[in-house]
């Protein structure tokens, strides 16, 4: 790509100790670029430090070698042919170096000359190069005889690395001459090895460190930097640190300064991207320098005094900064609510505090993670409109590589502090939590914003509450009164009932009261229940046939399911969700023309068509062999309609029938054998009765059997149900007073004929023909 300031390449990458880091290049007129995606650290290679520039094919494209006048060597790969003559060109027009194409050897040979071209060794055969060793990348070389080994520093990134080679150097007959010592000393000249020979430049005594937690006393050596603990010791090369962070804490009493290393130091198996060391404010430190005034002035620009004294932050942080070369990142305008830089939240169920710096976010103190906006794909904030009792929300970030941090537990009064923050860093939020309703303490929220995410929870809870009201609402008798039973049963005796004008005063009061939605129903032992409020009947789900054959899933679904481990293993920490979320990446981004794409298209389209003709010859069976209705395979049952629970219904010939009728011959004989009272042969119809009363005149006259009273009283009406609203009189006792009980008299099977007498009639008895 080319634009007005230079070249730029993108998805180029760099050869750093075997393994390649992917990032941007660009040729600039000043300065040659390199921005790595990983880390975000810068290289830059001035136009005039750059001596040599080498083009060669490689296995990925093409790639070119920048040798520099420092020493320095830094492959790039991942161009292609047509870049070449732009890359040559511009290099004519601003830089003073040469360009020079070279074809390397390949035949494959495994023997051949070595030349040493400053920390680059090539070995070549026919002056074609074989291969070319950085010997920036090696660790230690050592020598047995003839035979040189070469060992390489290993990179924890890659689980596939070079770790040494050996080569056989022959004495070509020469016996004074060892060539085996000359070549281990050329490779030992610029190999990258650390030795802690003479006296460091300064050194502080017990520094408290956090990250990886201990005591070590810090020595700075003019090339690197020395942790001496009890048990651990690191040394740490100056070109590894690309990060310096300076954090006050929030108690104002202490300050977090933070070393950002790529490769990160071990200790075991555990890796430390980030060094955390934490100062006390109070104190105090005098510092001399172990330099001459004539370095102080040449390479230090005279920024460092050889005698310094001040608060140990201060002075640990001024030397690092122009000994290392590195700018020391501080917080910008970002307040919270308390009144500090840094937010208090937890990450990893472990406490810390949350930076909002003006490139990225840092988190300290365990595990420290530090991540930059360019990274960040989108921001979302959960359980932010929760119920009032949660006091807290969470910040989850999600990075374009797929990696998620959560930090929990922050206070909702941050929320609209950090919510400004990342709106002005231009970050996408994919959930505001109602951003324009000013959220002060309580967080009510905008639910009218179509930005917020809805609490399915908070609502479930809201709904049961106001179904549980209108359910008290409705089954409240509105003529309840503190004392009483709805229920009760009404008494058996006519002296508790208070005779019949007890009855009639009942019979006001029932008129008197409301309809209500629930209804009353009697159980035959003379208890009350009540019923629930009727619902509705829910459809019945269809059932499906079993023999129907199933349609396939598409060819999504079908890769889904067979990436599904892949996507599991190489992210363990993401939930279903984020698993399917990102398998649905994957397929976005998978080209529709390439082979694994039409592997499963093919595969669809192949179980498609077999669907096809299985349904087909499945319809053809249905066509010949129909389901039977009553098999409700085909069809659902047909609803049942509710019969009434206590009021019979009317027939066609202005009969009643009630549950209690007697249906057989032998039922029939029992009931006239023992109650003393029998129904007449023609039984005067009645209007129909509502269900309460109907039940009481039951109740009346089953205890009057029981009883065994000779008294003979006619059925009382409801004056709801007689004709003209006006009350019939009662029928007289057929019994003159004095006179001795009847016996009963036997009937025939056919006394009642086809008669059916309703819920609560009661018989007259048979003893008597008079009628009133």
């Amino acid at each position: 790509m080319t634009d007005s300031d230079g070249l730029d390449y993108k998805d180029v990458a760099a050869i750093v100790r075997g393994a390649l880091s992917f990032g941007r290049l660009r040729f600039h007129p000043k300065a040659l670029m390199f921005k790595s995606s990983k880390t975000g650290k810068i290289d830059q290679f001035s136009s005039d430090d750059v001596c040599e520039i080498q083009w060669m094919k490689a296995s990925r494209g093409h790639q070119i070698v920048v040798l520099t006048n420092s020493n320095t060597i830094t492959k790039f790969v991942g161009l292609e042919e047509k870049n070449k003559d732009d890359i040559k060109r511009f290099l004519e027009d601003n830089y003073k170096c040469s360009f020079v194409e070279k074809e390397p050897f390949i035949k494959g040979w495994n023997w051949g000359q070595v030349a040493f071209n400053g920390p680059l060794m090539t070995f070549h055969n026919d002056d074609k190069p074989m291969f070319e060793v950085p010997l920036s990348d090696v660790s230690a070389s050592t020598v047995n005889k003839n035979e040189v080994t070469v060992e390489f520093h290993q990179d924890d990134d890659n689980d596939l690395c070079l770790v040494e080679m050996r080569f056989y150097v022959s004495n070509a007959g020469n016996e004074d001459d060892v060539p085996a010592d000359l070549f281990q000393k050329n490779v030992m000249k610029y190999a990258d090895v650390i030795k802690a020979t003479g006296d460091s430049i300064v050194k502080f005594e017990q520094v408290n460190i956090q990250t990886p937690r201990g005591r070590y006393d810090v020595d700075m050596y003019p090339t690197f930097l020395r942790l001496h603990g009890k048990s651990y010791d690191y040394k740490i090369p100056y070109r590894t640190m690309i990060k310096l962070f300076l954090l006050p804490h929030n108690d104002q009493r202490s300050v977090y300064f933070v070393i950002t290393t790529d490769p990160p130091i071990r200790q075991g198996q555990t890796r430390y991207p980030h060094i955390v060391i934490q100062f006390i404010k109070d104190d105090w430190s005098d510092l001399t320098l172990e330099l001459d005034d004539e370095t102080l002035a040449t390479k230090y620009e005279g920024k460092l005094q050889k005698e310094m004294a001040g608060p140990t932050y201060e002075m640990f942080s001024k030397v690092m900064k122009f000994v290392v070369g590195q700018k020391i990142f501080v917080p910008g305008n970002f307040v919270s609510s308390r009144n500090t830089q840094a937010i208090t939240c937890s990450h990893k169920a472990n406490s810390g505090y949350l930076y909002p710096l003006e490139r990225g976010f840092m988190f300290v103190v365990k595990p420290p993670v530090y991540i930059r906006f360019d990274e960040i794909s989108s921001v979302n904030f959960s359980r932010v409109a929760s119920v009032a009792q949660v006091r807290s929300f969470d910040l989850e970030i999600e990075t374009k590589s797929g990696v998620g941090y959560n930090f929990v537990s922050i206070e909702k009064k941050e929320y609209t502090k950090l919510f400004d923050f990342l709106k002005s860093k231009k970050i996408r939020i994919q959930n505001t939590g109602g951003e324009d309703d000013g959220m002060g303490d309580d967080f009510g929220g905008n639910s009218g914003s179509d930005n917020e995410m809805p609490d399915h929870y908070l609502e479930k809870m809201k709904a049961e509450a106001n179904e549980r009201d209108s359910d008290d609402s409705e089954s409240e008798d509105e003529d309840f009164v503190a004392g009483e039973t709805p229920d009760s049963s009404p008494s058996s005796s006519p002296s508790e009932d208070g005779g019949e004008g007890g009855g009639e005063g009942k019979k006001k009061k029932l008129k008197k009261k409301k309809v209500v939605k629930e209804t009353e129903i009697r159980s035959s032992e003379g208890g009350a229940k009540k019923a629930s409020k009727p619902r509705k009947e829910k459809k019945g789900k269809k059932e499906r046939d079993p023999n129907r054959p199933k349609k396939p899933g598409t060819a999504y679904f079908q890769w889904m399911n067979a990436n599904r481990p892949m996507i599991k293993e190489k992210y363990p920490d993401f939930s279903i969700t984020e698993i399917a979320k990102k398998a649905g990446e994957m397929w976005r981004n998978m080209d529709p023309a390439s082979e694994e794409r039409k592997k499963f298209d093919d595969v669809y389209k192949k179980a498609m068509a077999k669907y096809e003709v299985d349904l087909a010859e499945y319809n053809r069976n249905l066509a010949r062999n129909p389901p039977s209705s009553s098999a409700g395979a085909s069809s659902p049952p047909p609803k049942k309609k509710k019969k009434p629970t206590s009021a019979a219904p009317s027939s066609s010939s202005g009969q009643y029938k009630s549950k209690e009728t007697i249906n057989t011959d032998d039922d029939l004989s029992s009931d006239s054998g023992s109650d003393s009272k029998k129904s007449k042969p023609n039984v005067k119809k009645e209007p129909k009765v509502e269900p309460v009363e109907a039940e009481d005149k039951k109740r009346k006259r089953e205890s009057s059997s029981d009883s065994h009273d000779s008294d003979v009283k006619a059925p009382e009406e409801d004056s709801d149900s007689s004709e003209g609203g006006k009350k019939p009189p009662p029928k007289r006792s057929m019994r003159s007073k004095g006179a001795p009980t009847s016996a009963p008299v036997a009937l025939p099977d056919d006394t009642f004929g086809d008669e059916e007498f309703t819920d609560g009639e009661q018989p007259v008895s048979a003893s008597s023909s008079d009628e009133d």
